[in-house]
């Protein structure tokens, strides 16, 4: 009986190593900056989190691009990239703005009509991560 419960404790360990890994893995597919290489366009700040497991691990992406008219067309374009049910994760728009992405630099301002100002802070941050040799700078006004 003892012995039982002492493979059913190691079996559960290890089964919640494996769901940590899916986990951790289910947010490390999606790409933390998806952006135009040049040119003033809309962007959006989105949150992400993990349902594969209770920790609901979270992170921010950025999303913008030329191509899209509204803040609503880049955040259907991510849902419809990063497929969020096949990886069981949520997404949720925290706003937009503008970027005007020139050569070496990145201005991150204005506000979506949509959604409301993203927090240009937190976005510059992820900016910067990403172009570690750019000039990123906000404009909150």
């Amino acid at each position: 009986m003892i012995f039982k419960k002492l493979i059913t404790f190691t079996n559960l360990r290890s089964v919640k190593l494996i769901i940590r890994t899916m986990s951790s893995s289910a947010l490390e597919k999606i790409p933390n900056v998806d952006i135009d290489d040049r040119g003033r366009y809309k962007y959006i700040l989105i949150k992400v989190t993990d349902q594969n497991d209770s920790s609901n691990q979270s992170k921010y992406v950025v999303r913008g691009g030329q191509r899209f008219d509204f803040h609503a067309d880049c955040y259907d374009n991510f849902k419809k990239c990063i497929k969020p049910d096949e990886l069981n994760v949520t997404t949720r728009i925290l706003g937009g703005g503008w970027l005007e992405h020139g050569d070496k630099s990145i201005l991150v301002e204005g506000a979506s009509v949509q959604y409301g100002p993203a927090d240009h802070s937190i976005s510059a941050n992820i900016l910067r991560k990403a172009y570690p040799d750019y000039e990123i700078a906000c404009n909150n006004e």
